[in-house]
C-alpha cells in the first residue's frame, strides 16, 4: 500500500478531525493594508476569534526558540536557502490528548517575517480602500493613486511592473500541463493575464504604494536616523553585496565552465593511464567536473590569501585577550549568587504509562503481575506506552500539582499501586533515587560561573580598549569597538560558541574575509541590483515597523483570562473519541484479472480470521501493505471522522479486538481491526492552560495589527483611480495587439 493510497484514507489535511468553523467571518478579505503588509511581512490578517478546541486540530505546543535577529531574518529571506518543504499526511499520529487543540500562538519578538516579495499579490475582491457610492476622480489623467498628499503616475507604474519584471512572471504554470502552454486553451485560466486586469494593477499600485508609505513611516517615526537601524541596514546591504560577488567570482573561476580546454588536455596527459582506451571528447566532461571540484575545494581560501597580501593586511590578534577569573573571583561570586543555585528536593523515577479506554483495567492487571514477581522491566514491556518503562525526574512541588507525591514518601526501589493521571491513562512508579533540598555544589556550576565572569570581563575590558585597532585594510581601521557591536549582535547560542580567544580569532578572520571582498567588489552594488538593495532596505524596514507596533506591544495572557476563557467555552474543550487500528491491504491490481485474483485473496484473509486465526498473523501473511511486517499495526491515533466514509462506516460499531467486513476502497481491499478506543473526554484547565493563553495572545496580535492598518489608513489616505487603470489598460491592449 503506497503512502499515497495510505492518505487517502484520510478526509483531513492532516490526519485530524475537522470540526465546525469559528465564529470568523469567512468572506471577510481584510483591509487592501493587511494584505500588502502582510507581504511586506508587516502583518498577516488572522482572526483569533475561534475557541481553541473547535478546529480539533493537532499541534504540538514547543518551547519558543530564541528570538532571530531581524538581521538575519531579513538575510534568510532573500538570501539563504529555501528550506521550505510539503510534508505529507501520514496514516501515523501523534496521540491525541491535551494538545488536541489547534491555537496558533504568536511568541513575543519571533514572529518570523520571510520578506521576500511575490510577483503578484493576490488580493480578494473589494479589499480596496475605495469609495462606495461613486468612484473617486484623479486629480490628474495620468495619476493613477493618491497617499499622504503625493501622486503616482502611470509612468511610475509602468515602471514598476517593468522593474519588477510582473510581465514575465505572471503566467508561469499550468495546472494540466505544466510550463507547455503551447496546450492551453485561451479560455483556460493559465492563459489570464492578471497584470492586464482592473484587479491586477490594483494590486500593482497598492504595492507600490505601499512599498513608499513604508518609508515615508520608517522617515516621520525617526527609524532612519537611529544608529541601530542604519548599522543593520549597512550589514545587510554589506552582506548582499559581498554574496552577490563571490558567486561572480564562482561562476567565473570555479564553474565546468571556467575550466579551459588547455587544464582538460593536461589532466588528460597526466592521467593516461586512468583512461587507457578511453579518447580525450570521451571523458572531457568527466574531467571537467573533476578540476571544478578541485578548484571549489581550494579557490575562495587561496583568493582571500592573495587579497590579504596585497591589502597591507594588519592583525592585533592579542588585544581580544580577557583576563581569565580567578579561583576566589569564580568562588566569590558562587557565595554572593548562592541562592541562583538552589535546588528543589527531586525523585528520578521508572514510569510505565498505560493508555486506552481499558487503561485502569490494564493497570492492575500490570500491578497484580509486579506483585506475582514479575519484574518491572518485564512487565513495561507488556503494558507500556511504547513497550518501556520512561525514566523522569521530578521536583516535589511538581509531583505535588501531577499527582506523583507518592515518590517522596517511598523507599529507593519501592513500586507504586496504579495512579489515574486524570487524562484516562494510568501510571506505576518505580523510584530509582532522591535528591534531597539544597544548594548546587561549587564543582557543578564552576563552569557556568567562570563562563559569567568572563563575559563581565570582555565587556569591561573590550569597553576600556574599543578604540584601538583590531586589524587595518590599506590603512583603513577596524577597531575593537566596531568587533565587539558585531559580536554582540550575533545570537546569545553564537556568542557562547565564539566566547573563547581561538574562536573570537576566527570570527575575526571572517570578518576580513567580508571586509576584503567587499572592498574588492566595487561596483557591485550599483546599477541593477541597486534595485535589489533598495527593496532589502524596505523589507527590513517593514519588519522593524511590525516588531515595534506589534510584536514589542504583545501582553502574555494571565490565569484569570484563561480561566475566564476556558469556562466560557467548556464545550470545545474536550478530546474527541479516538481508535488505533490493524490493517490488512491487498492492491487490486490495474486490470480486471489481477482485481478478481485480490478478491479472492481478501476472502481467503477474512475465512482465516472468522476460522480464530490471529489478526497479526493473518496480516503477515496476507497484507501487503508494509505493516504486515508488524502484524498490521497502523501507528497512532484516529478519529472516526478522519477516515473516508466507507472505512468509517465499517469501523463504527465494532467493539475492541473485532474486525470489518471487506472493504474496496481506493483500488484496495481492505480489513480493519479495532486495536484500541479510547472515548471522548473533557480536559481539564491545566491540560489547555497554555495553549489557551497562546490563543488569546494571538486575539491581541490580531487587534494590534488592525489598529496599525489603521493607523496607515488615517495617516495616508490611500486611493486608487480605477478611471486612469482602465485607460492604462486599453493603450497596454493596443500595445499587446500591436507587438502579436
Amino acid at each position: 500500500m503506497s503512502e499515497d493510497e495510505k492518505n487517502s484514507l484520510n478526509t483531513s489535511d492532516n490526519g485530524t478531525p475537522q470540526k465546525a468553523e469559528s465564529d470568523q467571518d469567512s468572506t471577510d478579505g481584510g483591509s487592501f493594508v493587511a494584505d500588502i503588509l502582510g507581504t511586506l511581512g508587516i502583518g498577516s490578517r488572522s482572526s483569533g476569534k475561534g475557541p481553541p478546541a473547535e478546529s480539533g486540530k493537532t499541534i504540538k505546543q514547543r518551547p519558543p526558540a530564541s528570538p532571530p535577529q531581524l538581521e538575519n531574518e531579513v538575510r534568510t529571506s532573500q538570501w539563504g536557502q529555501d528550506t521550505s518543504y510539503h510534508q505529507e499526511a501520514d496514516l501515523s499520529q501523534d496521540p491525541i490528548g491535551a494538545d488536541a487543540i489547534e491555537i496558533q500562538s504568536p511568541k513575543r519578538t519571533s514572529h518570523k517575517r520571510w520578506l521576500l516579495f511575490p510577483v503578484l499579490l493576490v488580493f480578494a475582491a473589494g479589499t480596496f480602500f475605495l469609495l462606495k457610492n461613486r468612484e473617486p476622480t484623479p486629480p490628474a489623467p495620468d495619476v493613477v493613486a493618491t497617499y499622504n498628499g503625493k501622486n503616482i503616475t502611470t509612468a511610475e507604474l509602468k515602471a514598476f511592473i517593468e522593474q519588477e519584471g510582473l510581465k514575465e512572471m505572471e503566467h508561469m504554470i499550468c495546472p494540466a500541463h505544466g510550463y507547455d502552454h503551447s496546450k492551453c486553451d485561451p479560455t483556460e485560466e493559465c492563459e489570464s493575464h492578471p497584470v492586464d486586469s482592473l484587479e491586477g494593477y490594483q494590486q500593482m499600485t497598492a504595492r507600490l504604494a505601499t512599498e513608499q508609505m513604508v518609508m515615508d513611516w520608517a522617515e516621520e517615526n525617526g527609524m532612519l536616523q537611529r544608529e541601530d537601524v542604519r548599522h543593520t541596514m549597512s550589514d545587510l546591504l554589506n552582506d548582499v553585496t559581498v554574496s552577490q560577488y563571490a558567486e561572480q567570482l564562482h561562476n567565473e573561476n570555479v564553474s565546468v565552465e571556467s575550466v579551459s580546454s588547455w587544464e582538460v588536455q593536461q589532466y588528460y596527459d597526466d592521467n593516461r593511464a586512468a583512461y587507457a582506451g578511453k579518447t580525450l571528447s570521451e571523458v572531457e566532461d568527466e574531467i571537467r567536473q573533476t578540476l571544478a571540484s578541485q578548484k571549489d575545494e581550494n579557490f575562495f581560501p587561496q583568493y582571500i590569501e592573495q587579497l590579504k597580501k596585497t591589502a597591507g593586511l594588519q592583525v592585533n590578534f592579542d588585544i581580544l585577550k580577557v583576563t581569565e577569573p580567578t579561583e576566589q573571583e569564580i568562588s566569590a561570586y558562587y557565595q554572593k549568587n548562592q541562592n541562583t543555585y538552589a535546588v528543589s528536593e527531586s525523585a528520578t523515577y521508572l514510569e510505565i504509562r498505560i493508555t486506552g479506554s481499558d487503561a485502569a483495567s490494564r493497570a492492575t492487571d500490570a500491578s497484580r503481575k509486579i506483585r506475582s514477581g514479575e519484574s518491572f522491566d518485564s512487565v513495561a514491556t507488556s503494558f507500556a506506552e511504547g513497550g518501556k518503562a520512561a525514566e523522569q525526574t521530578i521536583t516535589k512541588e511538581d509531583a505535588a500539582n501531577g499527582g506523583k507525591q507518592k515518590l517522596f514518601t517511598m523507599k529507593v526501589g519501592d513500586i507504586s499501586d496504579p495512579i489515574d493521571n486524570g487524562d484516562g491513562s494510568q501510571s506505576i512508579l518505580q523510584l530509582k533515587s532522591k535528591k534531597s533540598a539544597g544548594v548546587q555544589p561549587l564543582s557543578e556550576v564552576k563552569a557556568e560561573i567562570r563562563s559569567a565572569l568572563l563575559e563581565e570581563k570582555t565587556a569591561q575590558e573590550y569597553e576600556q580598549r574599543k578604540t584601538e585597532t583590531l586589524f587595518s585594510i590599506h590603512s583603513r581601521r577596524y577597531t575593537l569597538g566596531d568587533f565587539y557591536t558585531e559580536f554582540l549582535e550575533l545570537s546569545e547560542v553564537n556568542q557562547k560558541s565564539y566566547a573563547s580567544f581561538d574562536k573570537k580569532k576566527q570570527l575575526v578572520e571572517q570578518i576580513i574575509s567580508q571586509e576584503l571582498l567587499l572592498e574588492e567588489s566595487g561596483d557591485a552594488a550599483s546599477g541593477e541590483n541597486s534595485h535589489d538593495m533598495e527593496e532589502l532596505k524596505i523589507q527590513y524596514l517593514s519588519q522593524m515597523i511590525h516588531q515595534e507596533e506589534v510584536d514589542d506591544k504583545l501582553i502574555d495572557a494571565t490565569d484569570e483570562e484563561a480561566q475566564q476563557y476556558y469556562d466560557e467555552n467548556l464545550e470545545s474543550m474536550v478530546s474527541p473519541a479516538t481508535a488505533q487500528l490493524n490493517l490488512i491491504w491487498i492492491s487490486q491490481g490495474d486490470n480486471a484479472e489481477k482485481k478478481a485474483l485480490a478478491k479472492s485473496k481478501a476472502e481467503e484473509a477474512l475465512a482465516a480470521l472468522k476460522n480464530g486465526t490471529e489478526f497479526s498473523a493473518v496480516a503477515g501473511q496476507y497484507s501487503e501493505d508494509t505493516s504486515a511486517e508488524i502484524g498490521g499495526e497502523i501507528q497512532g491515533e484516529f478519529h472516526e471522522g478522519d477516515l473516508d466514509p466507507s472505512m468509517s462506516k465499517a469501523i463504527s460499531s465494532l467493539a475492541v479486538g473485532e474486525y470489518s467486513e471487506i472493504v474496496d476502497f481506493a483500488g484496495g481491499y481492505y480489513i480493519i481491526q479495532i486495536r484500541e478506543r479510547a472515548e471522548k473526554r473533557q480536559l481539564a484547565f491545566e491540560e489547555v492552560s497554555e495553549n489557551i493563553k497562546a490563543h488569546l495572545q494571538e486575539q491581541q496580535h490580531a487587534q494590534l495589527e488592525a489598529d496599525m492598518e489603521q493607523t496607515l489608513l488615517e495617516r495616508f489616505g490611500f486611493t486608487v483611480y480605477d478611471k486612469t487603470l482602465r485607460q492604462l489598460m486599453k493603450e497596454a491592449a493596443v500595445e499587446n495587439e500591436a507587438a502579436s
